[in-house]
């Protein structure tokens, strides 16, 4: 028996994923197993005989599915690593709302937001089946608590424009994290200007 082991991890971002790791022996599939991926750092652990063909199937929530075939080639050590990045899916994409802008500290909208919530809404109106969630966040500095609670406001400012446009408030999720998923901990005013934002992921097609 080889012992088949490596990560499964985001490729944005490099963070471990949790998934499953369906193995079945080619082509009779008369030897199949499965492993769990560490939620810590992405590692799964498979034994496999040498010499053997299988197919190798990842799955988790959010990520495309990846099959990939495989002839168990031992080296030499009793070890084969094999490591996998799952692209996300189309449903759980991340769009970023580049030209929202809140007055400071405010959960105030202001009119330079106007065209691209237009647009967010008109996006929706086509696609009545659409569910979305969004997700708000303010730079890491300051009280975090504070950074909560206005996270939480702008989303929701956010969603009363779009159901004042006729969209469905059921078709509309929200999810604070204020200052906790930061994309840059640079302390220069544009660094905190693109840590605050609103981020819409698609959460049904």
């Amino acid at each position: 028996m080889i012992r088949v082991t490596g990560t499964v991890t985001d490729p944005n971002d490099n963070k471990a994923i949790l998934a499953s790791v369906f193995y079945e022996k080619l082509p009779y599939y008369d030897d199949m197993g499965v492993s769990k991926t560490n939620q810590s750092n992405g590692v799964y652990e498979l034994y496999m005989i040498e010499n053997q063909k299988y197919i190798l199937n990842v799955k988790a929530d959010g990520y495309k599915t990846i099959s990939e075939e495989f002839v168990v080639t031992d080296k030499g050590i009793g070890l084969i690593e094999k490591n996998f990045k799952m692209e996300p899916d189309a449903m759980h994409e991340k769009i970023s709302l580049d030209n929202l802008i809140f007055a400071r500290g405010k959960s105030v909208i202001t009119p330079e937001s106007y065209e691209e919530l237009d647009a967010l809404a008109d996006w929706l109106d086509q696609r009545p089946n659409t569910i979305i969630q969004l997700e708000g966040h303010t730079d890491f500095q300051g009280n975090a608590q504070a950074n909560l609670e206005l996270s939480e406001e702008r989303v929701l400012a956010v969603k009363e424009y779009l159901i004042k446009k006729g969209i469905k408030k059921s078709r509309i999720r929200t999810k604070a994290f204020g200052g906790t998923e930061p994309l840059t901990r640079e302390r220069t005013p544009e660094a905190r200007t693109k840590n605050r934002r609103v981020e819409v992921r698609i959460i049904q097609q």
